[in-house]
């Protein structure tokens, strides 16, 4: 009994992360300049494989990113970010993306981006004291994500809704954690020997991200 049960818990985790989501789009919270590119690699729990991201600002209120899987099917896909309101200390904004995937998708997410201002050790006079830099910040943001998925694993229609929250450092890495839940209805998962007979997918995302700011 309790190998059984011990095993059905084993492979519960690593299922769950694998039929539940999809890859998603890993942001700049505020949108690129058009000047702007980034490239970077994202680690994720939803794709096990590391992924490539490159990122340019494509107007002074809006960038687009395109993401590659080292799989095709491990990720690969296409988002872009505008802004919807800017109040100094705080940027809305929305992000629209497709993924190809084993489980492909289409998402639109509402961010609520917050700025935080960054300082440095400066000496002067023969004094050390902190000086806020101008312009640069790290940032924190929380998001409400809607994903529709046209064809599950087995075969149906999948909607999933949730939240998510991320930070990010100097614009140039980061880490993020989200939850969206499966609101299609229930998804037959016997065949896997869970009980009850029918139950809903989870749909955690935790992903980390680093790379580098360049200039077209």
């Amino acid at each position: 009994m309790f190998k059984t049960k011990a095993y059905q818990l084993l492979i519960s985790f690593p299922l769950l992360f694998a039929v539940s989501c999809t890859s998603h789009a890993v942001i700049s919270p505020e949108p690129l300049k058009p000047d702007e590119t980034y490239q970077g690699v994202i680690l994720s729990v939803e794709n096990m494989l590391p992924q490539f991201v490159y990122r340019t600002g494509l107007g002074e209120k809006m960038d687009g990113g395109i993401r590659i899987g080292m799989l095709p099917v491990h990720g690969s896909g296409v988002d872009v970010t505008f802004v919807l309101r800017d109040e100094g200390k705080r940027l809305h904004t929305m992000n629209f993306a497709a993924t190809y995937a084993e489980q492909s998708s289409f998402e639109a997410t509402y961010y609520n981006v917050s700025r935080k201002d960054r300082s440095k050790t400066v000496r002067r006079d023969g004094k050390v004291f902190k000086q806020t830099e101008v312009d640069i910040f790290n940032y924190g943001y929380l998001g409400l994500r809607y994903a529709y998925i046209p064809t599950g694993f087995w075969g149906d229609k999948i909607h999933l809704f949730g939240l998510l929250y991320g930070l990010n450092f100097k614009n140039t890495w980061g880490a993020e954690i989200g939850y969206f839940h499966d609101f299609s209805g229930r998804t037959p998962v016997s065949k896997y020997s869970f009980n009850p007979k029918y139950a809903p997918l989870t749909g955690l995302s935790m992903r980390i991200w680093f790379g580098q700011l360049g200039k077209k």
